[in-house]
C-alpha cells in the first residue's frame, strides 16, 4: 500500500495510469476501513471507559500535526526510527502540500 500511495503521488490527474490506481487504492482502502469500524474499534469501544476514548480521541488528533502527509514506502516502519524519520519528514510534506496544485476536475 505505502508503494501504491507513492506512486499515485506521482502521477496527474490527466495521466492515463492515474484513475486506474485511484479505484485500486480505494478497493484497498475500503476494505481497511470496514474492517477497523468492525472489528477494531468495537473491541476498543467495548473495551475502553467513555472518559478514556474521549482522551485517547484528543490525543489522536493531536499526533496528526507531527505524522507525514505523503507515503515514504523506503522509510522504517518499526519504532524508534520510524516516529524519527516521520518527524522529520512531517514538516517537509507539509510544506510541499501548500505548493501542490490541486487537480482542477
Amino acid at each position: 500500500m505505502k508503494q501504491q500511495l507513492y506512486e499515485f503521488q506521482k502521477l496527474s490527474s490527466d495521466d492515463a495510469r492515474f484513475q486506474p490506481c485511484i479505484r485500486e487504492l480505494w478497493q484497498a482502502f475500503k476494505q481497511h476501513i470496514k474492517d477497523e469500524e468492525e472489528q477494531d474499534l468495537v473491541l476498543l469501544e467495548d473495551n475502553l471507559e467513555r472518559d478514556k476514548t474521549e482522551q485517547i480521541g484528543k490525543s489522536f488528533q493531536r499526533t496528526k500535526h507531527f505524522v507525514p502527509t505523503h507515503s515514504h514506502p523506503s522509510a522504517p516502519d518499526k519504532p524508534p526510527f520510524e516516529t524519527a524519520v516521520g518527524l522529520l519528514a512531517a514538516p517537509v510534506d507539509k510544506l510541499m502540500d501548500l505548493f501542490k496544485k490541486f487537480p482542477k476536475d
